[in-house]
């Protein structure tokens, strides 16, 4: 009789965990380049990687579009300017879009802002916006580093 008890509560422990991993979209917009400049900017990779690895280490489920290069920065709704459509994320499972927008001053050095939005897919809320100077840095492991911490500041936003 114990035993089956024991078994029981087990079972039931296990049931009632629920796991807290959210589905996020990860964009990363580049706004500023020359339209004549490499196609794959460093910088943006990294960013884009970085963000990738931090919310998927924290348990969430992440998805990436590709970077997308902007002329100018957007002063309206970035949702639209990204041509994001709600209704298809709803239908993917999406609960999270994040957007970090890059933007340079016409170069390649690293970009001299970063903005970041963060938006509820079902309520289309915009719950998260932020936006800090950019930096240089010795190495791009240097780099990569200071972008994860960037990132693990931000996790707490997602919350499922």
């Amino acid at each position: 009789m114990a035993k089956r008890f024991m078994i029981t509560a087990i079972f039931c422990l296990f049931l009632s965990l629920s796991s807290g991993a959210a589905m996020v979209s990860i964009f990363v917009v580049e706004t500023g380049l020359p339209p004549d400049s490499v196609a794959d900017n460093p910088h943006s990779i990294l960013w884009e990687n970085a963000f990738l690895d931090v919310f998927f280490e924290a348990g969430h489920i992440v998805t990436n579009a590709p970077i997308l290069r902007l002329d100018t920065k957007p002063q309206n709704d970035i949702l639209h300017t990204v041509a994001f459509d709600i209704m298809d994320a709803r239908d993917f499972g999406i609960d999270y879009m994040l957007i970090a927008m890059l933007d340079f001053n016409g170069d390649l050095q690293a970009p001299v802002e970063i903005s970041f939005h963060i938006y509820r897919v079902n309520t289309g809320e915009k719950i998260f916006e932020r936006q800090i100077p950019g930096r240089t840095f010795r190495s791009s492991r240097d780099e990569f580093d200071d972008i994860k911490a960037v990132a693990r500041g931000i996790v707490p936003h997602i919350r499922q």
